[in-house]
């Protein structure tokens, strides 16, 4: 998937909108490309779902928690990666914008963001129901036909007259749901790897630049020996590569031939030999292929964007749980100008993520 897709799909959804808008039948909101979707549909079923208040009690408390440890370390996780940008002049891959179809898989992106959107919003109003906050409105945020973003709307008076616990439970709930659920979608592609990948082959992965096995061995290439010793698992793999020694030829036998190469020193195990390669699995099937790819990227995105959502972040228009989670945290702990304080600290986390989102393509065009 590139750019040329997302385009065409939004080039395509604005048409749609065009004429939907046209014959009055565009049910949102339109400001230039940008729909916002209202509806009181759900409010009974978030209502229905609040009722088990003893157990949103502690889902509530238990987010609280989550989110101030999480606030922490997503804070000096971007302090490190920034400094390892700017000053180790090492950028940091991972750090990057969500954009279905340039930079993740459009399909597989479009199904996780629309899990992470409800699961967070949802958790929103569940909690806001279970503390007696009324909410007025939910609804949807979309560029064109794509998913962006989603809200409940809760009655801000309420809110802000709720006491801190209620509150924080409130605005913790949305970034725990999505990390809970990215948990969860680890342990299905855990208990289900073997119903997902063939166990008894080993595929090449991937060659790291510039080893021994750069130019040499391929991508998808099966390993069938490495040293006479039978590759029929990753244990048989990881077995084979411990008991290498650095500047020795290696003996590697594949479906697409036998080749040697010679190893070299291991960096962090220099009595340990080296050729650079990374194996995997490979798939059951297709169907198993595109129930790993679901599974992979609501896992992916609910724990990355989860994340983000606990830092103290401000963005001008919007903030982040985080950034209100850290307003009741300096108020609790007595600091005075607790506002001020919180928008301080936000704007700071704020630009530290920009630097960090920017950081490889400073690196890539001014040699940063």
């Amino acid at each position: 998937m590139s750019f040329t897709l997302f385009f065409v799909v939004v080039s395509l959804g604005w048409l749609i909108i065009l004429g939907l808008e046209k014959v009055g039948k565009l049910p949102a909101e339109r400001h230039a490309i940008i729909l916002l979707f209202k509806t009181e549909r759900f409010k009974g079923f978030i209502d229905r779902v609040a009722r088990f208040k003893r157990f949103w009690k502690v889902f509530g408390s238990a987010g609280i928690v989550f989110g101030i440890l999480g606030m922490v370390l997503v804070v000096i996780t971007m302090l490190l990666a920034a400094y390892s940008t700017y000053i180790g002049r090492k950028p940091v891959e991972g750090a990057m914008f969500v954009i279905p179809g340039v930079t993740i898989p459009f399909w597989y992106g479009i199904i996780a963001l629309i899990t992470v959107l409800v699961v967070h919003e949802f958790a929103h109003g569940i909690l806001a129901r279970r503390e007696g906050i009324s909410i007025k409105s939910m609804g949807a945020i979309l560029v064109t036909i794509i998913p962006i973003g989603a809200f409940v709307e809760p009655d801000e008076e309420e809110l802000e007259a709720a006491a801190r616990g209620p509150r924080m439970r409130v605005y913790s709930a949305g970034p725990f749901a999505n990390m809970v659920v990215a948990i969860f979608s680890l342990v299905l592609i855990i208990a289900f790897s073997g119903f997902l990948f063939n166990a008894q082959v080993v595929e090449i992965d991937g060659v790291v630049e510039g080893s021994p096995a750069f130019g040499v061995l391929e991508e998808g290439m099966v390993l069938e020996e490495i040293n006479g010793l039978a590759i029929q698992s990753p244990k048989d793999f990881v077995k084979a590569t411990v008991e290498l020694e650095p500047d020795k030829d290696v003996t590697i036998k594949t479906d697409r031939g036998t080749f040697t190469i010679t190893s070299t020193t291991r960096v962090n195990y220099p009595d340990r030999g080296y050729i650079g390669i990374f194996v995997t699995s490979p798939f059951n099937g297709v169907v198993q292929e595109y129930i790993y790819g679901i599974l992979y990227w609501i896992f992916l995105l609910n724990q990355g964007i989860g994340l983000i959502n606990m830092a103290p972040l401000h963005l001008g228009i919007a903030a982040t749980d985080g950034h209100h989670i850290l307003r009741d945290v300096l108020s609790k702990i007595g600091i005075k100008g607790a506002e001020k304080a919180t928008m301080a600290v936000s704007k700071t986390v704020t630009f530290v993520l920009l630097l960090v989102l920017v950081g490889p393509l400073f690196s890539s065009y001014f040699g940063v």
